[in-house]
């Protein structure tokens, strides 16, 4: 086996994340030229002191009713390699002893991909089929559900939340097929199901949401965001002096980025609420969350362009989100939400 691949079983490790020391192109194996995209290594059985499992990505490309994941598998172990502790146990709504704890994520549409599968069939490798000696790679795949048409790269997660990297993505199956369910790198590439088996699996079954979360340096802001939407969480006890709602100087910064973001793809109603802590009356804390909210509002419409409209709500102490009994809790509790609609590419 080629220098190349073989380093991935001689220097890869589950410490250096997505295996970058692995060289990535196109390398020659027994005369076929073999992709070589990114690489990964993880502890077999997801035991830290179990050897590691390690392997090469060598394609996501575009099929006829999916997405193929190509990925090969293996270690440098002195026994043979058994794949099946390799992925944890399929549950529903896989067939037991497949290789499904595998994903793609599409971070700019937030939207995660888990293979495909009907009641009856899983469209991945079986793990039997992925055993082999010391020292060897054996090619596996993997069929997702269509990505959209203007995606042109995802991330690749292997078992235990191995990440393999940024792949690009191409079109058409890899070629030449080879004789064996999971054939060795270089002796070609695994069979696919094709178009009429798979059109009864459930794209959207195997489709999944996904959150940003984010937050500046300072602690000012924490944004969670989504394909649809946006909720920023503001530290009141920057924004405010304690028992007031004039905004302080700190307090310009974190809301200039919040408008910038509503004026340049915010849609609908912007919803501006404030919070307090359980201390003082309910009255005064009602008061003093709705005086909070109207002057984040007052900042932010004016800059937030004309796509959206504001409304400013009080909510006092009646949402904590945490323990009141406590100083850190009343500080978290404590805060001004924006949420607002997006639109476009997030």
């Amino acid at each position: 086996m080629l220098a190349a691949i073989a380093l991935v079983l001689t220097t890869a490790s589950a410490d250096a994340g997505d295996g970058g020391r692995v060289p990535t192109g196109t390398v020659e194996v027994d005369g076929q030229d073999v992709p070589v995209l990114g690489s990964y290594a993880f502890h077999y059985a997801n035991g830290d002191t179990e050897p590691e499992v390690r392997g090469l990505i060598h394609g996501v490309r575009r099929v006829e009713g999916g997405t193929v994941l190509y990925y090969s598998m293996g270690w440098n172990g002195t026994e043979d390699f058994v794949a099946t502790f390799a992925f944890p146990l399929s549950e529903n709504p896989y067939q037991r002893a497949y290789a499904t704890d595998v994903s793609l994520v599409d971070t700019g549409n937030l939207l995660s991909y888990a293979p495909l599968a009907t009641d009856q069939t899983t469209f991945t490798s079986a793990t039997g089929d992925l055993g082999s000696g010391p020292g060897e790679l054996r090619v596996g795949w993997a069929l997702f559900p269509e990505l959209a048409a203007d995606v042109t790269e995802v991330q690749v997660l292997m078992p235990f939340s191995t990440a393999a990297g940024t792949i690009p993505v191409e079109d058409g199956p890899l070629e030449p097929i080879g004789d064996a369910p999971a054939p060795y790198v270089g002796e070609g590439w695994p069979a696919l199901p094709d178009a009429a088996e798979t059109a009864s699996a459930d794209p959207a079954r195997f489709t999944y949401d996904l959150v940003r979360r984010s937050g500046d340096l300072a602690g000012t802001a924490k944004v969670e965001e989504s394909i649809e939407s946006v909720a920023v969480t503001l530290d009141a006890n920057v924004l405010f002096a304690s028992g007031s709602a004039e905004l302080t100087p700190e307090a310009s910064s974190a809301l200039s980025a919040v408008a910038a973001d509503i004026a340049a793809r915010g849609t609908g109603e912007v919803v501006v609420a404030g919070h307090t802590d359980s201390d003082g009356s309910d009255s005064f804390n009602q008061t003093l969350s709705e005086q909070r909210a109207a002057s984040v509002l007052a900042v932010l419409q004016p800059a937030a362009g004309s796509n959206v409209t504001f409304v400013a709500v009080g909510k006092g102490e009646s949402e904590p989100v945490a323990d009141n009994a406590t100083d850190e809790g009343k500080q978290a509790n404590r805060r001004v939400t924006v949420v607002y609609g997006v639109e476009g590419e997030s």
